[in-house]
């Protein structure tokens, strides 16, 4: 239910949203006395993806948190050991991120949109990492906070769920995003479904995302050897294990 909710929030906000980019545009155009459709690629595609996403997010938060679906509570971990098991997750997905700046380089991407779309958040990082921010917010709310949570209390068993969760969003951004971050995505998604499970908080995941996103947003552009995989599995593995055990005597027990 929730899942086709936010497909229709998504579809509405797609839109209302394209349609007054689309204004914009003619606008712009029209006000600097060009052809339409003359406007940057760049800078529209960055302006009203923005501009988009800010109202998905607002209209996203609004409905989840009006209604009751989801929230941005801190959970039933205590705020110690959440903190703890929060700096071993950072760890973690820092190494996730080492690891997607190694399978894949926008910057190198043959599509100039997506090349020069990553090139201007690593040149603008603050305010990227702002809109991730509350991209990463509304994310974590919907999918963890909203889609998890029913699915783990309609039937809880963690050990099928959550790796079966990771496989289908991981699927599913490899179908419309980039297809060799497949496996760090279900990674990630295996990690903050586990830590979600255990503290019932979005908060975790959020801060491990943009966590991530700093570090890629970092190192994006270099070229790593190919022995660095082993190095980025030696901060993943201890990272994501020590994550979990760090809260496992909060154990949920059924």
């Amino acid at each position: 239910m929730y899942l086709l909710l936010a497909l229709g929030i998504v579809l509405g906000v797609l839109f209302v949203g394209g349609a007054v980019a689309g204004f914009v545009a003619g606008y712009i155009d029209g006000y600097n006395g060009n052809e339409s459709g003359t406007t940057s690629p760049v800078s529209m595609v960055i302006g009203s993806g923005s501009f988009i996403l800010i109202l998905l997010c607002i209209v996203m938060n609004w409905v989840f948190l009006h209604f009751r679906f989801a929230s941005y509570g801190i959970g039933r971990i205590p705020k110690p050991v959440l903190i703890k098991s929060l700096l071993w997750m950072m760890v973690a997905m820092g190494g996730l991120a080492f690891l997607s700046a190694i399978v894949y380089v926008p910057t190198q991407d043959p599509d100039t949109t997506i090349r020069e779309s990553y090139q201007w958040m690593q040149s603008h990082f603050l305010l990227s990492m702002l809109l991730i921010a509350v991209v990463e917010a509304t994310g974590n709310l919907v999918l963890y906070g909203a889609v998890l949570r029913e699915v783990l209390d309609w039937r809880h068993r963690p050990e099928i769920i959550i790796p079966v969760f990771a496989g289908i969003i991981g699927l599913v951004s490899g179908l419309i995003g980039e297809v060799h971050l497949m496996i760090p995505t279900m990674m990630t998604v295996v990690i903050e479904g586990w830590v979600y499970e255990y503290s019932r908080s979005v908060i975790p995941g959020i801060i491990g995302d943009v966590f991530f996103w700093a570090v890629y947003l970092a190192i994006m552009g270099f070229t790593f050897p190919w022995w660095c995989f082993l190095i980025a599995v030696a901060i993943i593995i201890p990272g994501a294990y020590l994550t979990i055990k760090t809260m496992d005597p909060y154990k949920p027990i059924d």
